[in-house]
């Protein structure tokens, strides 16, 4: 089987799943830190502590959607213009 994914894309999509790693550690353990003062302090910690993963998983998705609609539209512009060619 073929994969129709560039190596950009297949990079994005391993970073993606770094960015939930990075999420879900830095909240367990700011949980887990700040869980001995309180049970809501620490909720907000993990928040805080998930924060930077979620940023990087949201600016990756970003990316990988602007780069599928670039190459979407460039397969749309081709078609175009072979139609244009025929008429």
């Amino acid at each position: 089987m073929h994969l129709k994914r560039s190596s950009l894309s297949l990079l994005v999509s391993f970073l993606i799943g770094t960015g939930w790693g990075i999420a879900l550690i830095g909240a367990l353990s700011l949980f887990f830190s700040f869980l001995h003062t309180h049970f809501l302090f620490a909720l907000l910690a993990a928040i805080f502590g998930a924060l930077p993963g979620l940023l990087l998983v949201v600016f990756l998705e970003y990316l990988l959607l602007k780069s599928e609609m670039l190459a979407e539209m460039k397969r749309q512009t081709h078609l175009l213009e072979t139609i244009l060619s025929r008429a």
